[in-house]
């Protein structure tokens, strides 16, 4: 069997994502948790915030490529330091990165729809722990406008807070 990305799939997961309540929507291309290689196409809307964390298994490599739109793409150390800021757009020089275990990073939409690959190590068990970042704003808290706001413009060597 195939799977196709298309822009009929894009368009399906870009509605779905500017009428959910996370802003964000994603279709699953890996046939189940225990795939060796998770895969994921995520639309993201504005205002969607996805907490700074990281995947501390010294398995847990993960790849994001931009597919439509713009996506902001920004790499932390542990103090909330940007390190990298890159934006991925099939557009740009980089459409994709591919971050180590134990990266600290967040994305969010610098145009109000756009789509990403995500690509990681599996198998998914609920149980592995993602780390969110202490010096971020939970989600659903009133710190997390302040943060998106910061993050949109934040450069190399900014530090949140």
């Amino acid at each position: 069997m195939y799977r196709f990305i298309d822009n009929k799939l894009l368009n399906e997961l870009t509605f779905k994502a500017r009428e959910s309540a996370r802003k964000r929507s994603h279709h699953q291309l890996h046939s189940g948790f225990d795939d060796p290689v998770q895969r994921m196409v995520i639309s993201l809307s504005s205002g969607t915030y996805v907490r700074p964390h990281m995947h501390p298994q010294p398995n847990k490599w993960e790849m994001l490529l931009g597919i439509r739109g713009k996506t902001l793409l920004l790499i932390f150390d542990q103090q909330g330091v940007v390190e990298e800021r890159v934006i991925l757009s099939e557009n740009n020089s980089v459409f994709g990165a591919e971050m180590k275990p134990g990266t600290w990073h967040t994305i969010l939409p610098l145009e109000n729809e756009s789509v990403i690959m995500e690509i990681k190590q599996g198998p998914y068990n609920p149980s592995d722990v993602t780390e969110f970042a202490q010096w971020s704003p939970e989600e659903g808290s009133t710190g997390v406008a302040h943060f998106l706001l910061w993050a949109e413009t934040a450069q190399i060597n900014d530090q949140y807070n």
